[in-house]
């Protein structure tokens, strides 16, 4: 299991973040989806053998949003949050 974060500075409102959860959870191989409006951002847990980075960020980006350039955190499982 890999988790990544992504910036997504237009995510501002509840209904925006249920719709960037809602496109997430729908790339193949995603697990978990936490979303935190005070900064932004998406941290998805997912399978790396079915999705990538480049997969997560693409169905963000197919849905209309623009995935901010802060370099996204990568960590093994996202139990340390490391």
């Amino acid at each position: 299991m890999q988790t990544a974060t992504l910036n997504i500075p237009a995510m501002r409102t509840e209904v925006l973040a249920i719709e960037v959860a809602k496109v997430l959870e729908s790339v193949a191989g995603v697990d978990k989806v936490h979303i935190t409006l005070a900064d932004t951002t998406a941290r998805i847990g997912f399978d790396e053998s079915l999705a990538s980075l480049a997969q997560l960020r693409g169905a963000v980006q197919s849905a209309g949003y623009v995935v901010g350039e802060e370099p996204a955190r990568h960590s093994c499982c996202g139990g340390c949050g490391g």
